[in-house]
């Protein structure tokens, strides 16, 4: 990092204002100042202040207004000019330079310095300062303050909240003193459809959910809505009988935004994107609801149009508010319904949400109407991985087989297969020739071969789930499909898997529900019955076999009624459950006991049917993998 030492000459405070920038800029760190309490430095007493700044086009504007921080005169009527500090991005060269800070901090009773993280200021400097601060957004306050202060008045604040999240050099510019009003008005629409070429990316002219792969049902649901699109533009449906809403789910790296873009790409819609984030950035509340609502006043006026938002569960759940922040959270989600709504029912607008956590959004969001559709992209299988590996690849690699990298790439999501791609691609461009087969394995994830006992243990554990899920799936209201060990450990972390499918249309009891615990528990009864202990496979994450009986457990006792008693005291969220189970160790007695009669169960089951048991962790351990039929035919051998 480049230390900057302005000289004492530059450093002549201004009397009067007049670079909005710089005004903003000054207006940012006086309020950062203040809510941490520094009110000392404002009011010229000595003192050694940091700034952390977050943009670097910013950095020359906080340091002009960092000159004018301080009153002109202090209780001595002398002038202060404060010593301005100006860390950079290089790094070059800072040991020596640092040599004379020890000496700038002793000489100089004001100082204030800007860096681009905390880290990036000396230790001499943090062992000095009064408070190393990070500066808060300039949000609509802040423009209309500034603004204000240089003499301009009469900007509307729709207009002015275009500039929010602008480079502060930009505001200098464009709002300038002497300058007519209706010419800062046109200036800043001209930025407002510069961001809406940013905010609405064009789909992609090959994006389409036809040939995309590994949707399934999000593709589906996106090719009937296009039909219906067709149908509405042409008047032969009316908007009431268009399936408008939806939200999609799934983990980390699913493409849910590339969903979005290749369903306006089959649409022959636009598309914008936002966010609960992107709208916070505007400012205050009223600045966000603002921002909220020009979202759908936008996509309106475009449509037939699909208005996507990012992280849904951001906005959170009113049933669980509490805290401080309860009235802003409820008035955020109250505000966001009505645009859902919609006087005219914002007629021609789809809207999509995304999310990684669907449990976690508030239940009238999702309600029929606003988006009550819900479609899940999962993992890609195999077939889907193969696919995504070749739209990726294009013309490279035509001839390869993708089987064994895409079944090495097993609990990978689409972004992880991209990144591989490019990863190969990156390979093949340093060494100035065309992608090969050996750059794609060459960008494969690192994955651990099991040893034969790692291997051994985990087809003991998959035939433990598989035994009892046999005897017990049907009183579970669930079927047994597939089980599977790998040689080497998937993405997920899992050595294997043993799949059971919930048969649809059944009413679970308790019966059904202590079977399920029962199944969940069978690999480490397994592994107890085979080696008198077991590993820590079944837990440790939020899909593990241990979490996922606590739950049904503890929500037997809490939530259905089907434990000790018909007491209702929380709802079936996971979150809820684990925080009542946390609190509550009389029912964590009484959930431990349930499992502990499951496990006993799931171990009876195999100690009485040892002989089944071993040929399926036979059959495991030749073949890595066996059907529903295959694992029959073990079990029923005579």
């Amino acid at each position: 990092m480049n230390l900057r030492k302005l000289s004492r000459s530059q450093v002549i405070p201004r009397q009067r204002p007049t670079d909005v920038g710089v005004a903003v800029a000054r207006h940012l760190l006086v309020r950062s100042l203040r809510q941490n309490y520094l009110h000392h430095v404002l009011a010229g007493c000595p003192s050694v202040i940091g700034f952390i700044l977050s943009n670097p086009a910013d950095g020359d504007t906080f340091v002009e207004a960092g000159r004018t921080l301080h009153r002109n005169r202090n209780r001595t009527k002398r002038t202060i000019r404060p010593e301005i500090l100006h860390w950079d991005s290089d790094a070059s060269g800072r040991r020596t330079r640092e040599k004379d800070l020890g000496k700038t901090l002793t000489d100089n009773d004001h100082v204030v310095a800007f860096a681009y993280g905390a880290d990036a200021f000396p230790p001499t400097f943090r062992l000095a300062a009064d408070g190393i601060l990070a500066l808060p957004v300039a949000d609509l306050s802040a423009l209309k303050t500034a603004s204000q202060a240089v003499g301009i008045r009469g900007l509307p604040d729709e207009i002015l909240a275009i500039a929010v999240g602008e480079p502060l050099s930009l505001l200098s510019i464009l709002i300038k003193p002497g300058r007519s009003t209706r010419h800062i008005v046109r200036s800043l629409r001209e930025v407002r459809k510069d961001q809406l070429g940013r905010h609405r990316p064009k789909p992609s002219l090959t994006l389409t959910l036809d040939n995309l792969h590994g949707f399934g049902e999000a593709a589906a649901w996106g090719r009937e809505l296009a039909k219906d699109l067709d149908e509405y533009r042409s008047g032969q449906l009316p908007w009431a009988d268009v399936n408008r809403g939806v939200l999609v789910s799934g983990p980390t790296g699913t493409g849910k935004t590339t969903f979005a873009q290749a369903l306006a790409r089959t649409c022959n819609v636009p598309i914008y994107i936002h966010s609960l984030a992107r709208w916070q950035a505007a400012g205050y509340l009223n600045d966000l609801l603002k921002a909220m609502r020009r979202a759908f006043h936008e996509a309106i006026a475009d449509a037939p149009s699909i208005l996507f938002i990012d992280e849904l569960d951001s906005f959170g759940d009113r049933e669980i508010l509490d805290g401080k922040n309860e009235q802003y959270t409820r008035e955020v989600i109250n505000a966001f319904l009505e645009c859902l709504d919609g006087v005219d029912g914002r007629e021609g607008v789809v809207v999509v949400g995304a999310t990684n956590l669907p449990d976690k959004i508030d239940k009238a969001i999702l309600r029929p109407g606003r988006l009550g559709k819900h479609v899940k992209i999962p993992l890609p299988d195999l077939d889907a991985r193969i696919g995504i590996l070749r739209h990726h690849l294009r013309d490279d690699a035509a001839s390869a087989d993708l089987a064994d990298i895409a079944s090495r790439l097993e609990g990978a999501s689409g972004a992880v297969i991209e990144q591989v791609v490019r990863d190969a691609r990156r390979k093949a461009r340093s060494e100035r020739r065309p992608l090969t087969f050996t750059d794609l394995m060459h960008g494969l994830p690192v994955r651990i071969v099991q040893s034969e006992e790692a291997f051994h243990e985990a087809c003991v554990h998959e035939a433990g789930h598989a035994i009892v899920g046999h005897f017990l799936g049907s009183e579970a209201g669930s079927q047994l499909l597939e089980c599977q060990v790998l040689r080497e450990v998937g993405m997920d972390g899992s050595g294997g898997r043993t799949i059971m499918r919930q048969i649809p249309g059944r009413n679970l009891g308790k019966a059904a529900y202590v079977a399920q615990i029962a199944i969940l528990l069978a690999g480490i009864a397994a592994e107890e019955f085979v080696f008198g202990d077991h590993a820590d496979g079944a837990g440790g994450s939020d899909d593990s076999d241990l979490r996922q009986a606590t739950l049904i457990a503890a929500t037997m006792e809490v939530s259905l009624g089907l434990g000790e008693s018909l007491v209702y005291l929380t709802s079936k969220q996971p979150d809820d459950v684990l925080a009542r189970l946390r609190l509550d160790p009389l029912l964590r007695q009484t959930v431990a006991r349930t499992m502990d009669r499951c496990f006993q169960r799931a171990r009876g089951i195999i100690t009485e049917r040892r002989d089944a048991f071993d040929r399926i962790v036979q059959l495991l351990m030749e073949r890595g993998r066996a059907s529903a039929e295959d694992l029959k035919h073990a079990i029923v051998t005579v």
